[in-house]
């Protein structure tokens, strides 16, 4: 009798685990979903642990911390992979680039390295991370990003040829998300929000990349339109402080601007279906993640023209983009979705079926295992 196949040990290294973020968020969401007998997971964070780990159960997935504190992690790296034996190490990002040199000296394992999004604009990078990425890519042996025009971005700036760098779209479990969930508004009533009011809403990481003082300006303008709207924005990290202070000191936000801090992952579905429009008002993405759940969730998005989302939303169809920065033309949008609710319906059809059509979530999984199958394949032919 033959004997079993061994699941393909994956370790997947993050900056950071338990502090939420998109790619944390769709680690989650593939971990959960990949073949339990085909695939192991063990999860290692380079930095540090947050609160939020109730998605990383023991029985799913292991999880190491190697506690860093920002000095070269390759050593620390080196000594993890071996303890852990991984047959594929998966890096992430910028700050996890030192995986790849890490596991081609531990030697026993592929790599994989992927760009999810960035912190700043590449274009603004210094010269030595340009340097660094570029010999990450060429130590990996394979490198993929969420989207095309980052793909085509890093490209650029590295050097490193656009077609050696795959591309996986993220991808969105519909039914958590749609319609079926239904228009549920008891996350609006326990603000004590009336139906009658025009509800701006947003998720995500609290940092300067996603822009949300952008949204705020574009709130005080857009008040001279509407006198009965409320903007939520869902989330924390280091820009909290900053993004309360400028509400306090303005009477046109304090009264209509909660700052609700991080809401639970189950709960995302019923604070979007809390809203009339959700706003992405980023100054770089790769795919976000939220912008794909609030088109899952049938709402009307307004999104910057910037990165990844002009391949998510088609303006004027599915939603709408606007020039990064541009609070007026931001106001301008809102003004436009509160005076058209059938513009607001089309718009969520749209977005459902593009997100059916381009986005689902078992796509992203099937490319996934199908990658990891590959490699392993590869290196037992070797």
């Amino acid at each position: 009798m033959p004997k079993p196949h061994k699941p393909i040990r994956i370790m997947h290294v993050v900056e950071a685990l338990g502090v939420g973020g998109g790619v944390e968020h769709g680690l989650a969401n593939l971990i959960e979903r990949m073949d339990r007998h085909r695939f192991e997971h063990v999860v290692c964070a380079v930095f540090r642990l947050g609160p939020q780990l109730e998605r990383y159960t023991a029985d799913r997935v292991r999880v190491v911390c190697l506690n860093q504190k920002g000095r070269s992690q390759v050593v620390a790296l080196v000594q993890a992979i071996r303890e852990v034996k991984p047959v594929i190490v998966h890096s992430r990002n910028w700050g996890t680039l030192e995986a790849v040199i890490a596991a081609r000296w531990a030697r026993a394992c592929s790599v994989i390295h992927s760009e999810h999004g960035v912190e700043v604009n590449p274009a603004g990078e210094p010269r030595r991370r340009t340097w660094m990425r570029r010999i990450g890519f060429e130590l990996a042996h394979r490198v993929f990003s969420v989207s095309y025009q980052l793909r085509d971005t890093l490209a650029n700036r590295t050097g490193f040829p656009p077609d050696k760098i795959d591309v996986i779209h993220n991808g969105v479990e519909m039914r958590k998300f749609g319609a079926g969930a239904s228009r549920l508004r008891s996350f609006r009533q326990a603000l004590e929000i009336p139906e009658r009011e025009f509800c701006i809403g947003c998720v995500g990481r609290l940092n300067r990349i996603k822009d949300y003082p952008t949204i705020l300006a574009a709130a005080k303008i857009f008040a001279r339109a509407c006198d009965s709207w409320r903007l939520l924005i869902a989330g924390s990290g280091p820009e909290l402080p900053a993004l309360q202070e400028i509400v306090n000191a303005d009477h046109s936000l304090r009264e209509r601007v909660k700052l609700l801090g991080p809401v639970k992952t189950e709960r995302v579905p019923e604070f979007l279906h809390s809203l009339d429009a959700y706003v992405l008002p980023s100054l770089w993405e790769g795919i976000s993640n939220s912008l794909l759940e609030a088109m899952a969730a049938g709402l009307p998005v307004i999104a910057t023209n910037a990165g990844g989302n002009p391949e998510v939303v088609e303006d004027g169809k599915s939603g709408l983009l606007f020039p990064v920065g541009d609070a007026a033309r931001l106001a301008e949008q809102l003004t436009l979705l509160y005076r058209r609710p059938d513009t607001r319906l089309q718009f969520g059809g749209e977005a459902v079926e593009k997100m059916q059509r381009e986005f689902s979530l078992e796509a992203m999984v099937r490319n996934y295992e199908q990658m990891y199958t590959a490699l392993e394949g590869q290196r037992q032919a070797a």
